[in-house]
């Protein structure tokens, strides 16, 4: 598979370290942490992609230049009640795309979104969900992505950072 003149080939569990950086970098790019909080979690990152591509509990895509990973984009998948309208009992929830600075405006984040969707079409799913930054909103939406009719409440039980265990 090729997107923006770069092959674009299914992540491997060797290619969790550059992933994790990527998603580093993704978070550091959108504000949401600074460069030494993102390097904090790449070791835990990479772990734990490692072992969810192993497991195939994560498909993620490569592009590379020269060797080099210039861009990834990743898809994990998860329960939900079927519908009518979407008799799956699954849904794709799509992460960590990023495309480096060199490899921007070149078309390279739509072709791994592309691979994306295939492997969600592949697999015979409807619903496709993700979080857009300010930066990637243009590129969902002209694949088609749109606002979801509910947005999406949290809440984060106890902080691990702080407890301690008995």
């Amino acid at each position: 598979m090729t997107g923006a003149g770069w092959p674009i080939r299914r992540a491997v569990p060797g290619d969790a370290p550059g992933i994790a950086a990527h998603r580093a970098q993704m978070f550091t790019d959108m504000g949401d942490l600074t460069r030494e909080a993102a390097q904090a979690q790449l070791g835990l990152w990479a772990d734990w992609l490692a072992g969810a591509i192993e497991k195939g509990e994560y498909v993620g895509f490569v592009a590379e230049q020269s060797g080099q990973p210039l861009g990834s984009a990743g898809l994990m998948f998860h329960p939900k009640p079927p519908t009518t309208e979407d008799p799956a009992t699954l849904r794709a929830y799509v992460l960590n795309v990023y495309v480096a600075p060199e490899g921007r405006r070149q078309g390279l984040a739509e072709a791994l979104m592309r691979a994306v969707l295939t492997e969600v079409e592949t697999r015979g799913l409807r619903t496709v969900t993700l979080h857009a930054s300010a930066q990637g909103r243009s590129i969902y939406e002209r694949l088609g992505f749109t606002e979801a009719p509910h947005p999406e409440l949290r809440l984060i039980l106890g902080n691990p950072a702080t407890e301690t265990r008995a």
